[in-house]
């Protein structure tokens, strides 16, 4: 585990939750101080423009990127990543407390099926939020195409998955344990799902289809630490993407017009 007094974290996004919120929750899940700044779209259209967005600054041209540096390097060394996946499993290893077992570590078959769930979360949400560029992405007939087609696959598949990992391992975090790439991608996918279909919630309680990634999603989502800086950045207000039609508050009102109790009536 890196120390906070040698170690600068520093993530570097837009004003959005988006491809961030997992690396967000296992950073302030982790208790360390880190660095968070927002580039809203307009400058980085901008910087792109002007040349300020390279290889050596932004890897692939995207974000976010995790920039670490070493403190107590005379050099002062800065180590750059990009793309959320590759910045999840290098968090998660730097900030594994000493004496508990690193991912790697882990049989083989173990850690493919956590490289699994994980990428099929966060491709289910980048698959999602592409489409919210629409209109109607939220209103019938593309909604209940996007719940039935994407949302409900996703979350047998996850759900199926976890059941066969936890043969192998718990997968519901303990109170004081770490949180883990497994875990944030989980409950920031079901994060956003409550959010556009408020009922599926009731298929994620004891005795719904979904009950193993409910107690996932409780257990992240009401964390502490986890709780205390969502509140303090507002971060449930903020828009998943810089679409107009993926702002908290359209989310909300496409939600209060078209959800409905039947969601999981036929699945």
């Amino acid at each position: 585990m890196v120390s906070t007094s040698t170690y600068h974290i520093h993530i570097t996004y837009f004003p959005s939750r988006g491809r961030c919120e997992s690396v967000l929750l296992i950073l302030a899940d982790s208790g360390m101080q880190f660095e968070y700044k927002e580039v809203p779209l307009v400058k980085w259209v901008e910087m792109k423009k002007t040349g300020q967005v390279t290889p050596a600054m932004f890897p692939y041209g995207v974000v976010p990127v995790l920039r670490v540096t070493d403190k107590s390097s005379e050099q002062r060394s800065e180590f750059l990543l990009g793309e959320t996946s590759a910045i999840l499993s290098y968090l998660e290893e730097i900030l594994t407390p000493p004496g508990a077992t690193l991912n790697k570590d882990l049989p083989l078959q173990t850690r493919v099926r956590i490289q699994m769930i994980k990428e099929a979360s966060l491709f289910f949400t980048n698959r999602v939020w592409q489409l919210s560029a629409e209109k109607d992405t939220q209103t019938p007939p593309s909604r209940d195409k996007i719940w039935k087609a994407i949302t409900v696959r996703y979350l047998r598949n996850t759900e199926a998955a976890l059941r066969e990992l936890q043969k192998e391992m718990k997968v519901v975090p303990a109170e004081t344990g770490q949180l883990t790439a497994l875990h944030a991608t989980v409950a920031a996918s079901i994060t956003f799902i409550t959010q556009v279909f408020p009922s599926a919630k009731r298929g994620l309680t004891p005795g719904g289809d979904f009950p193993l990634c409910g107690q996932l999603w409780m257990a992240v989502m009401t964390r502490p630490r986890v709780v205390a800086y969502w509140k303090e950045h507002m971060i449930a207000e903020k828009a998943w993407t810089f679409s107009e039609y993926a702002t908290a508050e359209w989310i909300a009102s496409e939600a209060a017009k078209y959800d409905s109790p039947s969601l999981l009536a036929k699945l």
